[in-house]
């Protein structure tokens, strides 16, 4: 698991940054240690025990990565795929995505929890044991993924489709959504709370 060690700003809780002795907010050059993560996705296939919280990564692809208990958690994703990656036991919580794609992805034990989607796909992947709880999502489509247990208790949904998906044993309970479609998957094999209607169209 990863480093715990607290940042050394006086008063900070919060851990310090992979290579560094500070978190994100009191990091010094946010620019220098962006370039050095950007660097190291593109030298090493398999990452551990990373910790970038509040890190921001734009227009760029990540291909054929490995995972392993990372920590990516309050961070901003814009413009960034994710393609035939590999992730398990990492923390995305409270983290913003916009115009993301992630495509051919395994993700498992990885936590979502409070994070904000805005127009985002997930394509062909498998999400399985995930926490969505608490997440924000409009425009956004899940196609042809398998989402196995995963939770997604308390969510706010906008415009967003679940197509062709595997949604057993997945938790919706108490979650908001408007204009939400489970086309071709199969939310009567997930739960919802008893007055719940949802859309299979």
């Amino acid at each position: 698991m990863f480093n715990n060690e607290k940042c050394i700003y006086p008063g900070c809780l919060e851990s310090r940054l992979t290579g560094q002795e500070f978190c994100f907010t009191h990091l010094p050059d946010r620019n220098i240690l962006n370039n050095k993560i950007k660097q190291l996705l593109k030298e090493e296939n398999k990452i551990l025990d990373l910790i970038i919280s509040g890190i921001s990564l734009e227009n760029i692809e990540i291909t054929d990565k490995r995972f392993f208990s990372c920590k990516f958690s309050g961070s901003t994703f814009k413009n960034v795929k994710f393609i035939n990656c590999y992730f398990r036991q990492c923390f995305f919580d409270y983290s913003f995505f916009e115009n993301c794609i992630i495509e051919g992805t395994n993700i498992k034990f990885t936590c979502f929890a409070g994070s904000k989607m805005k127009n985002c796909k997930f394509i062909a992947s498998d999400i399985l044991h995930t926490n969505f709880n608490g997440f924000e999502c409009s425009d956004v489509s899940f196609s042809e993924t398998d989402l196995y247990f995963s939770s997604f208790i308390s969510t706010n949904m906008q415009n967003t489709v679940f197509d062709d998906c595997n949604l057993k044993k997945d938790s919706f309970f108490y979650s908001e959504r408007r204009n939400v479609s489970f086309r071709n998957s199969n939310p009567e094999e997930a739960f919802f709370n008893k007055w719940d209607r949802f859309e299979t169209q």
